[in-house]
């Protein structure tokens, strides 16, 4: 179970691994020499995310962003570490793949958390897919917690619209996240013993729509190596969520800066 203290330790193993990667798989083909079956980017980034769901203060910690495909079929992306995509062209992106979430709620974080308990950060098991027509995009993913750390299924749907300028891509869009009962539970539920061990009142919790937010990516091509990245998401808790006496701010900020290099 991966907690804050445990993270840079994560990050540097994932750093390692992409790295033994990258040197097996970095000698650039010679000239007439058949494509390359890799693409690979990799560089630092900064996460910001909210300390737990509806907290009010948020943490940042650095984090390897990188961006690597093997013959179009098999990935490693953020967060998004290890997958394979059934349909990957410029119309269709369907697939799956185990996803780091970086999510957690530990009783230090907060004295208003006291009796609550700690939830650990965790793994899931994330299907996809995606479809673009023109400048607009449809998505829809499922994401479910497979290390038992009580977080449950996430489904979300997002539609955005893309925008070149140059060496500039801008991306805006919009979309809804819905929890299962045990994500709600476990985030914004307070049960009998959790009530009386915190002096939060008894707050039961269903399955639902978890936040309406809106999605800004940009990236900067800076050169044939260089890229810059960055991405914001601002999501409004409804529901359960936004009236739980856990939540302290409705509003949730996320945001994400990288700048990767180009190995091939």
């Amino acid at each position: 179970m991966l907690s804050l203290r445990a993270l840079p330790r994560f990050a540097l193993a994932c750093l390692l691994a992409l790295t033994s990667s990258i040197a097996a798989a970095q000698t650039m083909p010679a000239a007439g020499a058949e494509p390359s079956d890799w693409s690979i980017a990799v560089g630092p980034s900064v996460y910001v995310a909210p300390k737990y769901p509806g907290a009010k203060s948020s943490f940042v910690f650095p984090w390897i962003d990188q961006e690597i495909e093997y013959k179009h079929r098999y990935f490693s992306k953020g967060m998004d570490f290890l997958g394979a995509y059934l349909a990957n062209d410029d119309t269709w992106q369907v697939g799956g793949n185990f996803q780091f979430d970086p999510t957690w709620r530990h009783v230090h974080d907060d004295a208003r958390l006291n009796g609550l308990g700690n939830v650990n950060a965790t793994v899931r098991a994330k299907a996809f897919a995606q479809y673009t027509v023109s400048f607009l995009t449809l998505s829809t993913d499922a994401e479910q917690d497979i290390l038992g750390n009580r977080q449950g299924l996430i489904a979300n749907a997002d539609v955005y619209a893309s925008a070149p300028l140059g060496r500039w891509l801008f991306s805006l869009g919009s979309g809804v996240s819905w929890t299962n009962g045990q994500y709600m539970r476990t985030f914004f539920g307070v049960n009998g013993g959790q009530s009386a061990a915190s002096g939060l009142p008894v707050f039961a919790t269903h399955a639902g729509v978890r936040d309406i937010h809106f999605n800004a990516i940009v990236t900067c091509k800076l050169d044939d190596r260089w890229t810059a990245n960055g991405s914001l998401t601002v999501a409004r808790l409804r529901g359960d969520a936004a009236d739980s006496p856990i939540t302290q701010r409705r509003q949730q900020t996320t945001a994400m800066a990288s700048l990767t290099y180009r190995f091939r």
